[in-house]
């Protein structure tokens, strides 16, 4: 098998600048949450610190993922790899070879907008799903036509691999392969198809949200003492700093991470004996995060009776 890799340098140095910059941005904003004084703007910042973060993290893997793109040819099929994602194109199904650039106008390519970054599923008016994994412009690209899909690939030996290619084509294979595409192993978790569970996770964030948005928009207003307790008549029988606001609102954080973290390791225990030919139901999981909803609600109720 001949390994053809591509030059990634550009995209590599690319992706990692991105990185560095958004990862000051999120540094700076997390200064910010620290330096102004608690209001509303204090969750703005925290959002916009934790977007920025998850932001730098999914550029330094795609920056990882740069560290190997190549592609291998046999007599059997065309092997791309594109750091821990591998596909495998029969070349019995190979239809045409042409230049990257003959489709360029005509294509919609979603992709990270970076030099040197051309990766990405895209459209074409004629044929179809366009997949793309290159380094290079379109001028330097070569266009892959099979009947399930396109593939736009950018080889360093662009001519070698090339001729390569054409020699197999014309040899033809010596057995049938199945096209396949391997990706990294969290993108096949089944959470992602478990819309219960989604919806369980992101009502109880939500509500944690909500909780630190009241107290926090209301924390400039308030007394420097508070009621803390109430009586049975109604009255408060006891006032701390209005600071204590956010014990509670604290403590439901910590509770929702809690069971965030156990639902997970639960969740992926029963997925791990479904592939082993068991079939659970994630009960457990669903009952830790519907709880975790419950008590957001507690938290809720407490934060709009002391303010």
């Amino acid at each position: 098998m001949n390994v053809f890799p591509a030059d990634a340098r550009l995209a590599f140095t690319s992706s990692f600048i991105a990185t560095v910059l958004v990862s000051i941005l999120a540094v700076a904003a997390t200064a910010a949450i620290f330096l102004s004084p608690l209001s509303l703007l204090t969750l703005f910042f925290v959002l916009g610190a934790l977007g920025l973060l998850v932001i730098a993290a999914w550029l330094g893997y795609q920056t990882y993922q740069l560290r190997d793109v190549s592609y291998s040819l046999d007599r059997n099929a065309l092997v791309v790899r594109w750091g821990t994602i591998v596909e495998v194109v029969p070349t019995a199904d190979i239809r045409e070879v042409a230049e990257g650039s003959e489709i360029a106008s005509e294509l919609r390519l979603w992709r990270l907008p970076l030099p040197g970054c051309w990766f990405g599923e895209g459209r074409h008016a004629t044929l179809g799903s366009v997949r793309a994994y290159a380094t290079e412009p379109p001028e330097r690209q070569l266009l892959i036509v099979t009947p399930r899909r396109s593939y736009l690939l950018s080889p360093n030996d662009l001519e070698g691999f090339l001729e390569a290619l054409q020699t197999r084509l014309e040899m033809g294979p010596t057995r049938l392969v199945a096209p396949s595409r391997t990706l990294p192993s969290f993108t096949r978790w089944r959470i992602w198809r478990d819309k219960l569970a989604q919806v369980l996770l992101a009502l109880g964030w939500a509500l944690n949200l909500i909780v630190f948005a009241i107290a926090l928009a209301r924390y400039p207003n308030l007394p420097a003492q508070i009621p803390l307790h109430f009586d049975a008549s109604g009255l408060p029988d006891r006032v701390g700093n209005k600071q204590q606001l956010f014990t509670p609102v604290s403590f439901g954080l910590a509770m929702l991470l809690i069971s965030t973290v156990s639902g997970f390791v639960i969740y992926n225990s029963t997925e791990d004996n479904v592939q082993e030919g068991q079939t659970p139901a994630p009960l457990a999981a669903y009952m830790l995060w519907g709880g975790s909803v419950a008590v957001q609600v507690l938290f809720l109720l407490a934060i709009l009776t002391l303010t």
